[in-house]
């Protein structure tokens, strides 16, 4: 029996809050991996570092994928059953990513590992659905320190194993890990159901109804779609960035700075606690802000070594934050759906990040730095347009285009 919200008298111990965590940082790193390896794989493959990029991209298509069309199955089944499957399946993945002889079977395996890594986006509605009211945000925001520890700390060690060990033995290791993640959640991880007894064709089929139906889902996907973006668009583009003028580091140094940001996901619960005070659009603007301005900074400072650490730590705290915040709106719409919401919303976010990974690489082609920073600012200025109330929206366009016709 599924216990409603408002019928909680207990809440989610911070043992397993800190396990959530853990077993979504761990797993979420496997989309990152290749990010910062990138160098070291076109090397091998001998092409070129921009041909390259595709695999960044892909993986970040697949997890969208596989948020679109494994997640929802959260609805039906037992939760930690899915995600002991799903862990097995990325083991598997991983060795073949090891094993890639050439960049049509990396593009393949890539995909496929996109695909199978959202645990993370299972184990998050499990959290939401064991936390009392009062307390979720906060719970989310704890839940989301793993998060971008993992997305963080993928890049500091796959860039200092590839340094020492090579490329490929940054996918043996991850697997790795993963058994071990296996073991953690069979001991540890408490037993759930879906509150849908509908079969899995007729839950697919309810996505399209569910997005058009929900505002505040639509406004969540834009906004956490375009501030992933630019994220993607910073972290893709950073390895080159750092193989330049003025710095000339190797991908370890990627790694470095990764590290700086994860101090950023420490920000995330004080962002959840915000919004158990403030209410998620307040926090969403403070998200955007933060990051907006540290782009701006970054068009001078990212030939500054110290300028490129602070923008580092910004854009993490602004865009894993505001997730935080569009996740906790979201999940008011309704317990016996959150899976299906999530999916939704992930699938927004990630292509949001495939999009900012390939437009990022783009610029970075064209117009080097100063143009991922250009095209990061716009994705933001998007974003910050989901804030402002449909009515208004409308208006404010319709006065723009009125003016153009005046003008011609």
């Amino acid at each position: 029996m599924i216990v409603k919200d408002s019928e909680k008298t207990s809440d989610i111990s911070k043992g397993l809050v800190l396990l959530m965590a853990t077993v979504c940082g761990f797993t979420v790193a496997n989309v990152y991996l290749n990010q910062t390896l990138l160098v070291s794989m076109s090397a091998t493959f001998h092409i070129s570092a921009a041909s390259i990029g595709i695999i960044a991209t892909l993986a970040q298509i697949g997890y969208a994928l596989g948020n679109l069309l494994l997640l929802p199955l959260g609805d039906i089944f037992e939760r930690k059953k899915l995600i002991l499957f799903l862990l097995f399946a990325i083991c598997i993945v991983l060795a073949l990513n090891a094993l890639s002889i050439n960049k049509t079977w990396m593009m393949v395996t890539s995909l496929a590992l996109g695909i199978v890594t959202v645990v993370p986006q299972i184990i998050v509605p499990l959290a939401a659905n064991i936390a009392s009211n009062h307390n979720r945000g906060k719970v989310l925001g704890n839940v989301a320190i793993g998060l971008v520890c993992g997305i963080l700390g993928a890049r500091l060690v796959s860039g200092f194993i590839d340094v020492h060990f090579g490329w490929r033995m940054v996918y043996w290791t991850s697997a790795v890990a993963t058994l071990f993640m296996i073991f953690l959640v069979y001991v540890y991880f408490p037993r759930s159901k879906g509150g849908n007894a509908t079969s899995y064709k007729h839950l697919l089929m309810s996505l399209g109804p569910l997005f058009i139906k929900e505002r505040a889902l639509q406004k969540a996907c834009v906004s956490q779609g375009m501030m992933f973006a630019s994220f993607s668009a910073f972290w893709t583009t950073l390895v080159f960035l750092l193989h330049t003028h003025p710095y000339s580091y190797g991908s370890d140094m990627v790694g470095v700075i990764g590290l700086v940001g994860i101090a950023g996901a420490f920000a995330t619960p004080i962002i959840g606690r915000l919004i158990d005070i403030k209410g998620e659009k307040f926090a969403s603007l403070l998200c955007m802000s933060i990051s907006l301005l540290a782009f701006i900074g970054l068009i001078r400072g990212g030939y500054w070594l110290p300028g490129l650490i602070l923008g580092a730590l910004l854009i993490t705290v602004g865009t894993q934050a505001n997730q935080v915040a569009c996740q906790f709106t979201i999940f008011q719409l309704g317990e016996e759906k959150r899976s299906r919401l999530n999916g939704l919303y992930m699938v927004s976010t990630f292509l949001g990040g495939s999009l900012g990974s390939y437009v990022g690489l783009l610029a970075w082609t064209k117009w080097q730095w100063n143009g991922v920073c250009a095209i990061a600012i716009l994705m933001i200025a998007i974003s910050c347009c989901s804030l402002i109330p449909m009515n208004i929206l409308r208006k404010m366009i319709g006065n723009l285009m009125n003016k153009k016709g005046s003008n011609m």
